[in-house]
């Protein structure tokens, strides 16, 4: 597989730069959970999100219970929840630290996308710009890129437990679409006029040089979960490669927001009057409806998702609206359909690279594909190729 970073993937030298100029007061960025201890900890709470505005807590901390949170809670990233002893100061009981994941397969796709890098720059100058607490209090940020280290010190956000093989609940799905809404209407079109040099865009970049990464990824993808792609969507994903730089060309000059870039279930925290967003490892500027597709088609049945998608499409644009944000519907169906494409693409680029051991992580994957490429079948989305 080759190794190279497509221009669009990369981002801007100065968040290096910036994370350089880090090590002098801050805590040196862990390697594992083995390094997350009592000393580590209390550095990073008292250094705070963003270097240099002395933003932290003043607390002593007298000792740490860390809890790995298990393999498959995230492909990019590993999770633990630290349970934390004061002996001084106040401040959170748990937090969750994540750090880039060992398992190979998915370090090479997150080498690939600079995702941990740029979950860092978005907890550092998006998260504290967003409306709401539509994402996790962020209580430290650490980067070392040239030992390729990146860590972030979460808030333990309460949830209920989501069954992803069971999909969404109807109350889940439209809190989830209306969430989804409301930080999109935030950076609508450039809302505030903001632009982030480390953030990839439909914009700034385009996504036209992924081709040829997708390109040599679908044959290997089809090999590995044909069993659970509908015909003929087979026969589209080959031909994805040729579509993406027009349609990313054409994507630039429409309606683009902050975009997640990878907005399923699993990505979630649902409470009981909340949607907290996690794992901002593929932020970029891009069309609101990658998002939108992305929920919709992954984190429902099939048979919800055919019941609940019109719902939940005008759902969105009322949101958006809502926000003063409005839209017109041919372009939202349009795009809603062209982003699935982009999802096929994208899910048989990456999961091309991911081989889990554990059979209840092969089953989630099998299970996003089938939804997501059922999705396009169903809305007939190979029309858009011709």
């Amino acid at each position: 597989m080759t190794q190279s970073v497509p221009e669009e993937l990369s981002y801007d030298p100065a968040v290096t730069e910036r994370s350089a100029g880090e090590a002098e007061g801050w805590p040196a960025v862990p390697g594992g959970f083995d390094e997350v201890t009592a000393p580590w900890l209390e550095a990073a709470l008292r250094a705070g999100p963003v270097p240099g505005t002395g933003a932290g807590l003043d607390v002593d901390v007298a000792g740490v219970d860390l809890q790995p949170l298990g393999t498959n809670v995230g492909f990019l990233g590993d999770l633990a929840r630290v349970a934390i002893t004061y002996s001084r100061g106040d401040g959170p009981p748990t937090v969750i630290v994540k750090l880039p994941t060992a398992d190979p397969g998915g370090h090479q796709v997150g080498s690939i996308l600079r995702a941990w890098a740029r979950e860092v720059a978005f907890y550092r100058e998006v998260a504290p710009a967003s409306p709401g607490a539509r994402v996790p209090r962020c209580w430290y940020t650490g980067a070392d890129d040239g030992a390729g280290r990146w860590v972030v010190v979460l808030d333990d956000v309460p949830s209920h437990p989501v069954d992803t093989e069971r999909g969404a609940t109807t109350a889940q799905a439209e809190a989830a679409v209306s969430a989804l809404a409301g930080f999109h209407a935030a950076w609508w079109s450039g809302a505030a006029g903001q632009r982030f040099g480390w953030m990839p865009g439909f914009d700034t970049t385009g996504v036209g040089g992924l081709a040829p990464l997708w390109a040599d990824a679908h044959p290997r993808f089809l090999e590995r979960y044909g069993h659970v792609v509908p015909s003929p969507t087979d026969r589209w994903l080959l031909e994805l490669s040729g579509w993406l730089g027009a349609w990313s060309e054409r994507a630039a000059t429409e309606p683009l927001t902050v975009v997640h870039a990878d907005y399923r279930l699993d990505n979630l925290l649902i409470g009981d009057a909340s949607v907290t967003m996690i794992d901002w490892q593929t932020a970029l500027r891009g069309p609101g409806p990658m998002d939108l597709t992305s929920f919709v088609a992954t984190a429902l049945t099939v048979d919800s998702r055919r019941r609940l998608e019109d719902g939940l499409i005008g759902r969105y644009a009322d949101g958006l609206a809502a926000a003063g944000r409005r839209v017109d519907p041919d372009w939202l169906r349009r795009s809603y359909d062209e982003n699935l494409l982009w999802w096929m693409g994208q899910f048989a680029n990456n999961l091309s690279r991911l081989a889990p051991d554990d059979p209840d992580a092969r089953r989630a994957l099998d299970t996003m594909v089938e939804r997501t490429f059922t999705a396009a079948l169903d809305r007939d989305c190979g029309r858009l190729l011709a």
